[in-house]
């Protein structure tokens, strides 16, 4: 009894006794589980630095992200909230769309921002700006990422191909030629100072980040660095172009391995690996072709190697030339409701904390960063906040869970619904209607999968047990109707 007293006091003093820990986020896009050699070993891949992450700490194998595009995951990353409770339940955020997130929502950066941290998002946005949306670029882009709880924001507006050519910093478009004073729509490049290069965005971003650890190193930092690679266009360094076995879109997973390599370095070199949490996951599953904006548009600092052609068929090359399954044996991929477009990637680091090289099937999702980050920091989140967060540091820590997550609302951006609870999920073809706060599923009864014995999705066995079919469409309909999880 003495030595397990003795451990819960020292498990206790994790955070209470020590300097509390930086935290970095890191998001990739769509980068499905078959595209990270740890989760896939089969894949012709190579990730050494996201590997070497994974065998430093843990590897979850059924984590989510809640939506299977872009926004939604990123609205329930920030809020702790599932997409389905806000404005985009049906749909993703454009260049005209209006800031999703409530500014007085208490997101995870304003928590941390009240426990002292100095707050940082770089990266791809793609949230929306403004009240309703911003009518001239020239003027001053608010509210935004820093009435979120950023104190420094850097940000792709809206995605990797949104042909922006620049970046926003803060609330001001950069480098904008002197006299423009009103911009209603996105600059071109002649009323630029500077451009934007597709090949060089996750260099410039990371190298932000870097600067962002630098000059916080004295002071507990959250950096949420949201890089684009995956996302279309698929644009490599040239640095990195031809070192892969699976053509171009290969050479950019080795470009974003390469720039986890390189934030996990600085951490060492800084003496900050050791109280530094760091994770890594993605915002949906992989995309299974190209999407029409592919190759088109593109700004390149250096065009060798044929890269903007290549940047056209690039993942369709990956997959049919040389047999890349980009979300391993799961069915489908972004933008679907199945495990293909929602099961992602999911590693969690912190030294001597964490156990290396531990792995969980624990059910987990995007949403829940906000409580677990609150958990290893031993706080207690408000009922009103991170409506579906969970607290899952237990599971990270070694420690039994108290309330094991078991339910997962899985959403398209067209708004159709997945449901996962233990292991069965039951899934929807059509949206669900939205009628104020009283959503109503589809008529049509949903599909059926026991994901344990058919992670593949392969046998609908919903005529099989119409009483299961029926009880997990009511304990979704309950969730939804409720508006919360937690």
């Amino acid at each position: 009894m003495k030595t397990i007293i003795i451990f819960s006091m020292f498990i206790s003093g994790i955070v209470a006794g020590a300097e509390q820990p930086n935290i970095i986020f890191i998001l990739s896009d769509d980068v499905g589980t078959g595209d990270i050699k740890c989760f896939y070993p089969p894949s012709k891949v190579t990730t050494p630095n996201i590997d070497r992450l994974a065998s430093q700490g843990i590897r979850f194998t059924q984590a989510y992200a809640p939506g299977a595009t872009c926004s939604p995951s990123r609205y329930a990353l920030i809020s702790g909230s599932y997409p389905c409770r806000g404005p985009l339940r049906n749909d993703t955020a454009n260049s005209t769309s209006p800031l999703t997130i409530s500014v007085d929502a208490l997101t995870l950066p304003k928590f941390l921002q009240k426990q002292g941290y100095r707050t940082a998002h770089i990266g791809k946005w793609h949230l929306g700006y403004g009240e309703t949306g911003i009518t001239n670029w020239a003027g001053e882009i608010k509210p935004s990422a820093n009435e979120l709880g950023f104190d420094y924001h850097f940000a792709l507006p809206t995605n990797h191909n949104d042909g922006f050519k620049t970046y926003v910093e803060n609330h001001r478009l950069l480098w904008l030629k002197e006299g423009i004073t009103n911009l209603p729509k996105k600059p071109n490049i002649d009323q630029l100072t500077q451009v934007r290069y597709d090949d060089q965005g996750d260099t410039t971003l990371t190298n932000k980040g870097i600067d962002f650890i630098k000059e916080n190193r004295k002071r507990p930092f959250f950096l949420y660095l949201a890089l684009t690679a995956t996302h279309t266009h698929i644009t490599p360094h040239k640095n990195f172009r031809g070192t892969s076995e699976i053509g171009q879109l290969g050479d950019y997973i080795n470009e974003l391995d390469f720039h986890v390599g390189e934030i996990m370095s600085t951490l060492e070199t800084l003496g900050l690996a050791d109280n530094t949490i760091i994770f890594f996951s993605s915002d949906n599953g992989g995309a299974l072709k190209d999407h029409s904006s592919a190759g088109k548009n593109l700004t390149l600092k250096d065009s060798s190697q044929e890269v903007g052609e290549k940047a056209i068929t690039a993942k369709t090359d990956a997959r049919k030339k040389h047999g890349h399954q980009t979300n391993g044996e799961l069915k489908m991929g972004k933008g679907s409701n199945f495990e293909g477009g929602h099961r992602v990637p999911y590693i969690v680091r912190w030294p001597n904390k964490i156990a290396a090289g531990s792995e969980s099937d624990q059910i987990i999702t995007l949403a829940d960063t906000l409580a677990t980050t609150a958990g290893f920091l031993e706080k207690k989140l408000p009922n009103s906040a991170g409506l579906d967060s969970f607290d899952m540091s237990p599971v990270m820590l070694g420690r039994k869970l108290d309330k094991p997550r078991n339910t997962a609302i899985l959403q398209t951006s067209k708004g159709a619904l997945a449901f996962r609870q233990g292991n069965w999920k039951i899934r929807f073809s059509k949206p669900t209607n939205w009628h104020g706060a009283k959503p109503e599923l589809p008529e049509k009864g949903p599909e059926l999968y026991h994901l344990s014995k058919d992670p593949g999705e392969q046998n609908d066995l919903s005529k099989k047990n119409p009483e299961r079919v029926k009880e997990m469409s009511k304990r979704l309909e309950d969730l939804l109707k409720q508006g919360r999880s937690r």
